[in-house]
């Protein structure tokens, strides 16, 4: 069964008092800053799949290296739009808007709103590309709101802790494997 890792991602610091703002200066470098990391983190597990699969060459047990599918999805705001173009082009990505993250979609914290969530995430594992058995993990960079990722996050039940702050360019990440979910999330944030 194919995992599914959501990473809910803050946009770049906005522009002030405007409808739909774009990123600052600094919302754009802490964007950048954040594909760099990713970037790396990627070609790390990477290398070590590799590893891994070198050895496994060696044993009597070869099974061929399990794959990673990776999606950018973002809200259709501009500065959510804007973080997510930096991503996809560090990443390799593209970007597909979902208004699932939009600003407005605040949902109530109840047993159907986590499985509405969990469904509408899901839906990305029947896409053409990853109707495969090889791939492991399908991955989802989800460019957001704060107002969206502490309501997720909630009726998902992550640990209130990890939203105290929701700073820009943050990631918050969820995996979904059968009935169980995990949480994760960076410290600090990539102000300069």
């Amino acid at each position: 069964m194919t995992k599914l890792r959501i990473h809910l991602i803050r946009h770049g610091e906005k522009k002030l008092f405007l409808p739909d703002p774009a990123l600052t200066e600094l919302g754009v470098s802490q964007a950048k800053k954040l594909a760099q990391r990713l970037n790396k983190e990627q070609r790390e597990r990477q290398e070590q799949q590799e590893q891994q699969e070198q050895r496994a060459q060696h044993s009597a047990q070869h099974q061929p290296a399990a794959k990673t599918i990776r999606l950018i999805l973002t809200s259709p705001k501009k500065r959510t739009r804007q973080t997510a173009a930096i991503l996809a082009q560090e990443l390799g990505l593209k970007v597909q808007v979902d208004d699932f993250l939009d600003i407005d979609n605040v949902l109530p914290n109840t047993l159907a709103s986590k499985k509405k969530i969990i469904e509408h995430f899901q839906q990305y594992l029947n896409l053409r590309e990853i109707d495969d058995k090889a791939i492991e993990l399908l991955e989802i960079l989800a460019v957001t709101h704060s107002q969206e990722i502490k309501n997720f996050w909630r009726i998902l039940g992550g640990p209130e802790k990890a939203i105290a702050d929701v700073y820009e360019c943050g990631v918050w990440s969820i995996e979904l494997e059968a009935d169980e979910i995990e949480f994760k999330w960076t410290e600090g944030d990539l102000n300069p």
